[in-house]
C-alpha cells in the first residue's frame, strides 16, 4: 500500500462518522447494484423516496485521490439529495494503483449508460441528470460531463456518444488538471504519488518528462470545457491544501465560455478541502443551500 493509499484510507475512516450522521426519514436504499458484471468494484447504491412522479437523477461519485474512497462514505449526502425528490445513484468505480485512468473513464461511461437500465425498473426522468462528486469524484463528474458534451474528446478516446445529456454539474473541490497539480509541493509528494498510481507512469523528479505521458492533454477536464456545458456549481477552498487554485481556474474558464456557472468557496484554513461535508458549519450550510436551489430549479423545469 503506497503512502497516498494510507493517507486517504485514514481520511475515510477518520471522517466517516461526522460526515454520515444524517439520515432522512422515508429515504429508501438499495445497495450494491452492479453496473458492470466484469468488475466487482463497479457497483452503485440507490437512494430515493417512493413517488408516482418521474424522478430526476443525481449521479454521485466519491473522492479519495483515485486510490481509495467508497460509496459507503457518501451515505448522508445521498440522503440529502434523495430527500429533495432526486433519485441518487451513489457509485463506486475501479481505483488505482490496480487500475488506471482509462479504466476509470470507461467506468464513468458504463455507469452513465447504465442509467437507461435503471430507468426500466424505476420511474426516472433521464432528461434531468445531474453529475456530482468531491475531489477525485469531482474530476470524474466534470470529466464525464466533458465526454457527454465534447465530440472531439470522445473521438480521441474512441468513446461512443451516449443518449444521456447532463442537466447539471455540481463539482466539490475538484482536481481539474492532475499534471499541473503534481508540480506543487505538498507533504509526502502526495499528488505525485497519486498521479503515478493513477496514470501508471513514472515522472522525473524535476517533471521534465511531464508531457511524455501519452494522454497528457486528454485527462485534464479543464482542457475540454465547452459552451455546451450544463448549469454548473463549482466549489473550492481558497486555502486548499490539495488542489489550491484549480477551482478558481475552471470557474473563470466556464464563465468565459458563457456557461451558466456559479461558485461557492471557503476562506479559512480549517474550512478546507471538501469543506461542504462539515454540514454543521455555516460555510457548508451556505454552499449546500446554493446546491439545493439549483437542484430544486432543475427539478421543476
Amino acid at each position: 500500500m503506497n503512502r497516498a493509499e494510507v493517507v486517504f484510507l485514514g481520511i475515510d475512516w477518520l471522517f466517516h462518522i461526522p460526515q454520515n450522521y444524517i439520515n432522512k426519514e422515508g429515504v429508501k436504499c438499495v445497495k450494491d447494484i452492479s453496473y458492470n458484471d466484469n468488475y466487482e468494484e463497479c457497483k452503485v447504491d440507490l437512494y430515493y423516496k417512493e413517488t408516482t412522479e418521474k424522478m430526476p437523477v443525481v449521479v454521485n461519485i466519491h473522492g479519495g485521490g483515485f486510490v481509495k474512497g467508497d460509496k459507503k462514505h457518501r451515505k448522508s449526502i445521498s440522503h440529502l439529495y434523495a430527500d429533495r425528490g432526486w433519485f441518487v445513484v451513489n457509485a463506486n468505480y475501479r481505483l488505482a494503483p490496480k487500475y488506471h485512468v482509462l479504466d476509470i473513464i470507461n467506468d464513468l461511461m458504463t455507469l452513465t449508460n447504465f442509467l437507461n437500465t435503471l430507468a426500466e425498473t424505476y420511474n426516472l426522468d433521464l432528461n434531468k441528470v445531474v453529475f456530482t462528486g468531491d475531489s477525485a469524484g469531482a474530476w470524474a463528474a466534470t470529466y464525464v460531463t466533458c465526454l457527454l458534451t465534447n465530440p472531439e474528446l470522445r473521438k480521441r478516446l474512441n468513446i461512443e456518444e451516449s443518449n444521456i445529456k447532463p442537466a447539471g454539474l455540481i463539482s466539490f473541490c475538484g482536481i481539474y488538471d492532475l499534471l499541473e497539480a503534481i508540480q506543487h509541493k505538498i507533504p509526502f509528494d502526495l499528488v505525485k504519488v497519486i498521479a503515478e498510481s493513477t496514470l501508471d507512469f513514472k515522472f522525473a523528479d524535476d517533471f521534465s518528462n511531464l508531457n511524455d505521458y501519452p494522454y497528457a492533454e486528454e485527462i485534464a477536464p479543464i482542457n475540454w470545457l465547452n459552451e455546451n456545458f450544463p448549469r454548473t456549481i463549482i466549489t473550492y477552498a481558497k486555502k486548499d491544501w490539495f488542489v489550491k487554485g484549480q477551482g478558481e481556474r475552471i470557474y473563470e474558464k466556464l464563465k468565459e465560455l458563457g456557461v451558466d456557472v456559479e461558485e461557492c468557496h471557503s476562506d479559512k484554513t480549517f474550512d478546507n478541502h471538501c469543506y461542504h461535508f462539515n454540514f454543521w458549519l455555516d460555510v457548508s450550510k451556505n454552499t449546500m443551500e446554493r446546491v439545493y436551489k439549483m437542484l430544486d430549479e432543475i427539478y421543476v423545469q
